[in-house]
């Protein structure tokens, strides 16, 4: 079951956060020059963690998404970035601890884009991918697809044309990650045992309640790009999902993806179905 999902652009200096508000902020590093003035912000665990790095492009790209994290989360706590701690739940899930609890958070990212989504009190998970040569190579996305789609999402995706299927995969992909990282589990659980669904989603779709009670959304996002969260809800609760711009200081700065650089839109190599 789908409904109209209610979406709408806030006022940037809000940050409070109400029970039935989803906040999807994005953030991109091509639009950082230096991250030298935010580096003081991360943990001493952080700091080793971009050490251990070989290489400096993917330091730096450890440092733009623990950062920009830090940036969105201090909005919602009124502190400054650095002074946030985190928690990892069972599966390494990340959290905030004692009173900052009720601020429930996820994030990803592929390439230069990040993406993180913030709730109050709702379990949260989201996934953005970018389409490579992985996705879009036949012999590949159906090992792949054998791998991580349920019998019927298989017999679905044979369904639709070559040109069709790397678009529909990716789509299938972010909302089952998106789903398993509400779950708390990620990957630990087999993304086989998780049925999604592969026609679009017009607006929320209403999740089966027997795997997780809540609501998934395919998200705008950049050309090339596929994304999707999902978050916890009772029937009946009404969502109202929020784009979120970064303020001028944080990294990554940038105006969210439109409706016109979504995939499929001009420009991009995949076909929507």
């Amino acid at each position: 079951m789908s409904h109209r999902a209610n979406v709408r652009e806030p006022e940037s200096s809000r940050v409070r956060l109400e029970r039935d508000e989803v906040h999807l902020w994005w953030g991109r590093m091509d639009a950082v020059e230096n991250l030298d003035g935010v580096r003081g912000w991360l943990s001493d665990d952080e700091r080793g963690r971009a050490e251990r790095f070989r290489r400096e492009a993917d330091a730096r790209a450890f440092v733009f998404r623990r950062t920009f994290l830090r940036s969105v989360l201090a909005r919602y706590a009124g502190v400054e970035p650095a002074q946030l701690r985190f928690e990892l739940g069972e599966f390494g899930k990340p959290s905030l601890p004692g009173a900052l609890a009720r601020v429930r958070f996820n994030s990803s990212s592929s390439g230069e884009r990040v993406l993180v989504g913030v709730t109050g009190g709702r379990e949260i998970g989201v996934d953005v991918e970018r389409a490579d040569e992985r996705f879009l190579a036949p012999e590949e996305l159906s090992r792949l697809a054998r791998r991580v789609l349920t019998g019927e999402e298989q017999v679905a995706l044979g369904r639709l044309t070559e040109a069709q299927r790397a678009y529909a995969f990716l789509r299938l992909w972010t909302r089952k990650e998106a789903l398993l990282k509400a779950l708390g589990t990620g990957l630990s659980r087999e993304p086989n045992t998780v049925a999604v669904g592969l026609e679009p989603f017009a607006g929320e779709r209403v999740l089966d309640a027997s795997v997780f009670p809540g609501r998934a959304l395919d998200l705008q996002a950049p050309s090339g790009f596929s994304a999707s969260a999902v978050v916890a809800a009772e029937p009946g609760e009404r969502l109202t999902w929020e784009r979120r711009f970064p303020h001028p200081g944080a990294p990554g700065s940038s105006p969210a993806p439109g409706s016109s650089s979504s995939p499929g839109a001009s420009g991009s190599s995949l076909a929507p179905i």
